[in-house]
């Protein structure tokens, strides 16, 4: 099996992009940033990733959300939505949060902070969905040292140990579970003693090594195919 692969050369720890994102993003030191990355939000959890986190009753705590949806189904206090973000993709919002790190393309920012800028931004990632075959952003949240927070009916979680590089949550809607995780997550401590085990982990998933795997698997297969299609001229 070939699994899904993430560009390590993008998506990984840097402490210097962190700060920078941090303070874009107007995050104090001692704010918990949750992330949760993907368009189809129903099924993808975003509603108990919400409920969960108002669970934890902590005012230091703020969901960030990526990607396409519905926001006025999913409106919350500590919940800021940041649209579709990548390289060059800027948009005008109205939260002062939000304002300096996303700005209307007819400007020029002095920065840009893209998806991996996000990622670096944050403590905690989290995608309670509900069923996902492979989600390449847990994979890209990984590769940035960030624990993963998901259920068992996403793909990724065959390839990580609950405890050590995430939580396993099952099913997708147990609110409790999903916010004892959180809280698990939230000790900056812990955070710091897996990150080494976590990186690790995402460095075994290299693009490049996918890339080597596929072209591999196609090249048997066209030998395979020439093969049989030799034998049957000569009969």
């Amino acid at each position: 099996m070939v699994r899904n692969g993430v560009p390590l050369e993008k998506f990984r720890l840097d402490s210097e992009l962190r700060e920078k994102a941090r303070g874009d993003l107007n995050l104090k030191p001692d704010d918990i940033m949750l992330l949760f990355v993907g368009s189809g939000w129903e099924r993808k959890g975003l509603r108990f990733a919400i409920a969960a986190m108002a669970l934890c009753r902590n005012r230091k705590m703020w969901l960030f959300v990526a990607g396409r949806g519905n926001r006025r189904s999913y409106k919350s206090k500590h919940v800021h939505f940041l649209g579709e973000v990548g390289p060059g993709a800027f948009q005008l919002v109205k939260s002062r949060r939000l304002s300096r790190l996303l700005r209307p393309a007819s400007r020029q920012p002095a920065s840009v902070v893209d998806l991996a800028g996000i990622y670096a931004a944050a403590d905690i990632f989290i995608l309670p969905t509900i069923y996902d075959p492979f989600s390449n952003a847990c994979l890209e949240a990984l590769a940035c040292g960030l624990p993963v927070i998901t259920t068992r009916d996403n793909g990724f979680a065959e390839i990580i140990k609950d405890g050590i590089h995430a939580s396993i949550v099952d099913p997708a809607h147990d609110i409790t579970r999903l916010r004892d995780a959180i809280r698990f997550w939230s000790a900056a401590e812990r955070r710091e003693d897996a990150r080494s085990e976590i990186i690790e982990r995402a460095s075994q998933f290299d693009i490049a090594r996918n890339v080597a795997q596929t072209l591999e698997i196609l090249v048997q297969a066209a030998a395979r195919a020439a093969s049989t299609s030799g034998k049957i001229r000569n009969t």
